[in-house]
This record gives structure tokens, C-alpha cells and sequence, in this order.
């Protein structure tokens, strides 16, 4: 993906106007998740470029990119003002095209988004029949379609979606999208109070959105991830989340997200009975939510002020925004949050002593309640719960076997590059052997004239020196311990009665030397070096049918 600055570059080095209305329509809808204004001003020019092109298609598909952007920056109303412009076009230019697709999907997200989702719902409907199967906006469609029933409660219908969804991105590289679904359901695992699988889900979209560098959902999954700490009773987590969340809200314009956050620091603070901080963060939600018109955000807020006058014993203050919820959340299908507010109604009116009422508002409470956890959807749940999780599990398999392809041919290579290590310490120490054997040659040739000549006598005590310096042997340690990383303090460590001169003679036997080889090495007889092999086999605990080469070649290398 393109940065910012990349892309404004791109577009003022178009030579001509067919080539700048291309870049402005392929820039806008690159960035418009993590850059919505800038996307939308280059959308607006796309349009006229288009008209003066008079390119009716690529007229449509600026209005597209527009809604694109409006609905980043949470103004739902234009977006369904501009998706509904780009359809009007397209329903004669081409009424059955992937665009208008696009743009009834886009306008039904934003009808779901003010709480019209009935009619969101008819959207998703006309524009699967615009959708090829398989193809990923058919899984944009699928996704939408879920959250939409999601926010209706309706459960079993949500993961029938994400269902299909998953099926489809199973054969596609889609890393957003399936951050996307992830968020999704773990948003219904969530909502029925199963935090373990709902983060594990969240964890694993924030991870997949924070890779493909999409601020848009990383920002979304860490709101939920706050929402759980918060359920878990992790309050200075779920704070530093939410802060991170805010954070990323505002530096993409996401006002609907800042409501969102500002809702659940004023439920945290109502918790610590922190009052005054409670309302200034419901009563901001609302502000800010007077430009969006998202009903759920009014409804979340309202409760919260209900719940927070109930607290400081004004319940009749507490029950105009009460009945504001309530009617908001019926008017919209939302069961849960009506659900909600009729019991704070319940308690209200009890408070106020209205006992008529506070009946009334529990055994509506009561009869939603019954009706959203009833045993008939908890079936419905518990079998889609394991068609997905059998799928899941078949997934993962296929995950691992491919992770163990890879992980074979990765061990391939490093057994190739061990036995190349391996081969030229072999020869290091056969140079070592080599000069340790033409020294010790050297020196016998001498002795006859030591006695006769005192410069003989200082070569032949430089030439002891030189084979008993440990010089050179810690530069080959050091070679060895780079390839057999464990042995030397391994096998120390299990067995401490091995000397010095032994250690080093199992490394030379580790490597496969001759007797004569680490007897000329270390200036030895033969008879010495086989004398120290034995008290090594002792000392190891071998017994007489054990191959001592065949152990120290094991010892320290996963055996």
C-alpha cells in the first residue's frame, strides 16, 4: 500500500487527464481507510474529470470512492447520499456490475450504521445477487450481512454468515479480511461471555491487521480487546487499550470510535463510582454524536447517564434518557441494548417508587432476556459453534502440515550448512594435526645436536612452547562451539570427572580423528591417546558393546 506523500507525488505527475482520473480513482480508494479526507477531495476531482470526460462508469465510481471515504470519517447520511448517486448511475450505465455492488453494499453499512439494519438488511440482500460466488466482495457482503444480524442479536444467523465468509477466504490470501472476520466472531463470542475464545480471536486480527498495516481494524480489535480487560476486571489494561484504540480513532477521523471509547471509559467510571469523570464521558459521546446520528451510540449513552443518576439517588432524573434508550433500541431492533434499558427503567421506577411501572419495565426485561439466551438459539449457537470449530480444526491441520513442509526444508538446508561446518572443523584440526606433527618432527630432528649447540637447545624449548600453547587450540573451541553450540558445557556438566586432556580428546573422537591424528595433535604416543579413550568410555558409563564414536557424535545434538 502506497504511503500518503507516495501517492500525492504519483497523482501531480499525471501527463494527462485520463491518466490523473485513473490515479485520483485508484489513490482514493488505496487510502481512504487510513487517509479518509485526503481520498475524498481526490474523489470529488475523479468526478469532475469524469463528467468532462463524460465517463458515466468512472463518474460512479467516484461517487463509490466518496462514500468510501464519508463512511471513514462516520458521516453516514452522506455516504448514503453518494452510494445512492453512484447506483442511480449505474442502474443504466451497467445495472448489473461489481461496482453497484460495491455501492449497495457501501449504503447498506451505513443504514446498519444508524440503526435502520432491517433495511441494511435488504441491501446485503440485493447485493449478493450482484456477487460472484467466491469472490471477495461476495465475503465483504457475507461479513456486513453477519454484523448486521449480529446487532440484532440474532446469532445464529451472524455466524451463518462469517460461516460462509470463512469458507471463501480459506482459498484466497486475504490477510484484511480475515482480520476483519476474526473481529467478527469474536465480537459474538464476546457478546455471550465466552472472553477466552473472544480474545483469541481479537488477538489474532490485531495481529493480522497490524502486519498489513491497517489502522482501521487494528484499531477496532484492540476497542474490543479494552472491552474484555474491562469484563476480565483488568481495569488499567482495558485503559491503556482504549487509549491506544482513541489514539488511532482520532488520527483516522473515526468519530464514531471515539464515541465508542468515550461510552466504555464513562461505563469504567461509573464502575469505580468515579461520578463526574462517568458523565463528562457519556455526555461527550453524545456531543460527538450529534453529527453521526448512530443509534447505538445514543442508546449506550443514554443508559449509562440512566444508570449513573440512579447511582447519586436522582432516579427521576435518570428516566428521560431511559425511555430515550429504550424507544431508540425498539425503534431499531436492538434487542440487547432494549433489553438493558428496560431493566434500568425497572430499577428507576422502583427508586422513584412507581411500583406499577418498575413491574411493568422487569417483566419486559424478564421476556427479553428469555428470548435472547432461549434454548432454542443456545441449540442453534452450540451447532454452528461446531461446524465452525470442526472447520477450524481442519484448517489448522492443513496449516501445520504445510508449516512442517516448510519446517522440513528448512531443516534441510541447516543440515546441509551443519555438514559444511562440520567439514571444515574436520579440517581445521587435520591443520592443527599437521602442524603440531611437523613441529613434534622437527623437534626430534634436533635432539641429537641440543646438547652441542645452545641456539638448537632455544628452537627446541620454542618449538615445547608453541605445541603446548592453548593459542591455538581456543580458536578451534571457538569454531567448534559455533556448530556443536552445547557440547562442551553439556557434556561437562554430566560428566565432571573427565579431565581436561579427555574433553578435548571425545572432541577430536567427535569429529571421527584417527588415534594417530589426535596423538600427533597433542604430541602423544598412540598407546596414550588409546589409554585416554578407554578411561573416557569409563568415565561416560559405556559399556563394552557401545560405540564410543557413534555416542559423542549424539551427545549434545538432540539425541
Amino acid at each position: 500500500m502506497p504511503d500518503l506523500e507516495e501517492a500525492k507525488g504519483e497523482i501531480a505527475k499525471a501527463s494527462s487527464d485520463e491518466d490523473r482520473l485513473r490515479l485520483l480513482l485508484e489513490k482514493s480508494i488505496q487510502l481512504y481507510r487510513n487517509h479518509p479526507k485526503e481520498a475524498h477531495a481526490w474523489a470529488t476531482e475523479a468526478i469532475k474529470l469524469a463528467r468532462k470526460r463524460k465517463n458515466k462508469v468512472e463518474e460512479a465510481r467516484a461517487f463509490l470512492r466518496m462514500g468510501c471515504a464519508s463512511f471513514q470519517l462516520s458521516e453516514y447520511t452522506r455516504t448514503i447520499q453518494e452510494a445512492g448517486k453512484a447506483i442511480e448511475i449505474l442502474d443504466k450505465a451497467e445495472p448489473t456490475s461489481g461496482t453497484k455492488a460495491s455501492a449497495i453494499l457501501l449504503s447498506g453499512m451505513a443504514l446498519s450504521k444508524i440503526g435502520q439494519h432491517r433495511e441494511a438488511l435488504k441491501n446485503f440482500r440485493q447485493a449478493l445477487e450482484l456477487t460472484e460466488d467466491g469472490s471477495s466482495r461476495r465475503v465483504e457482503v457475507l461479513i456486513e450481512t453477519g454484523n448486521t444480524f449480529l446487532a440484532l442479536a440474532d446469532y445464529p444467523n451472524a455466524l451463518e454468515q462469517f460461516y460462509s465468509a470463512i469458507a471463501i477466504l480459506d482459498l484466497k490470501d486475504d490477510p484484511l479480511r480475515r482480520s476483519v472476520l476474526f473481529s467478527n466472531i469474536g465480537r459474538i463470542y464476546l457478546t455471550i461471555h465466552d472472553l477466552e475464545k473472544a480474545q483469541a480471536f481479537f488477538e489474532r486480527a490485531s495481529l493480522l491487521a497490524k502486519n498489513v498495516r491497517d489502522e482501521d481494524a487494528w484499531e477496532s480489535a484492540l476497542y474490543h480487546l479494552a472491552l474484555i480487560a474491562n469484563e476480565q476486571e483488568d481495569v488499567s489494561r482495558a485503559k491503556d487499550l482504549f487509549s491506544q484504540s482513541l489514539t488511532l480513532a482520532e488520527r483516522l477521523q473515526k468519530r464514531d470510535s471515539e464515541a465508542y471509547v468515550e461510552c466504555a471509559l464513562g461505563e469504567i467510571a461509573l464502575n469505580a463510582k468515579d461520578d463526574k469523570r462517568a458523565f463528562r464521558h457519556f455526555q461527550k459521546a453524545i456531543k460527538i454524536n450529534e453529527a453521526l446520528h448512530i443509534a447505538s451510540i445514543d442508546i449506550i449513552a443514554h443508559i449509562g447517564l440512566g444508570k449513573l443518576y440512579i447511582n447519586i439517588r436522582e432516579p427521576k432524573k435518570a428516566l428521560t434518557p431511559l425511555q430515550i434508550a429504550f424507544a431508540m433500541s425498539r425503534d431499531s431492533g436492538m434487542r440487547q441494548e432494549e433489553c438493558d434499558a428496560a431493566n434500568a427503567l425497572a430499577k428507576g421506577y422502583e427508586e422513584t417508587g412507581d411500583l406499577k411501572k418498575a413491574v411493568h419495565y422487569f417483566n419486559l426485561h424478564f421476556a427479553l432476556s428469555e428470548e435472547l439466551h432461549n434454548k432454542k438459539s443456545e441449540r442453534a449457537i452450540i451447532e454452528i459453534f461446531s461446524r465452525v470449530e470442526i472447520e477450524k480444526a481442519d484448517r489448522e491441520r492443513a496449516r501445520l502440515e504445510e508449516l512442517a513442509a516448510d519446517a522440513n526444508k528448512r531443516a534441510e538446508i541447516l543440515r546441509a550448512e551443519t555438514e559444511r561446518q562440520s567439514n571444515e572443523l574436520t579440517q581445521l584440526a587435520l591443520q592443527l594435526v599437521q602442524k603440531n606433527e611437523f613441529l613434534c618432527n622437527l623437534k626430534e630432528e634436533i635432539e641429537p645436536v641440543i646438547k652441542s649447540s645452545k641456539k638448537a637447545k632455544e628452537i627446541a624449548e620454542q618449538i615445547d612452547a608453541h605445541i603446548k600453547s592453548d593459542r591455538d587450540w581456543e580458536t578451534f573451541e571457538h569454531q567448534f562451539n559455533q556448530v556443536h553450540r552445547e557440547f562442551f558445557s553439556k557434556i561437562a556438566s554430566e560428566y565432571p570427572a573427565l579431565t581436561p586432556m579427555e574433553l578435548k580428546i571425545a572432541v577430536m573422537i567427535k569429529l571421527n580423528l584417527p588415534t594417530k591424528a589426535i596423538a600427533n595433535l597433542f604430541c602423544l604416543s598412540s598407546r596414550t591417546v588409546e589409554n585416554h579413550r578407554q578411561s573416557i568410555r569409563r568415565k561416560l558409563r559405556l559399556g563394552t558393546t557401545a560405540n564410543l564414536v557413534s555416542f559423542l557424535t549424539r551427545f549434545g545434538e538432540g539425541q
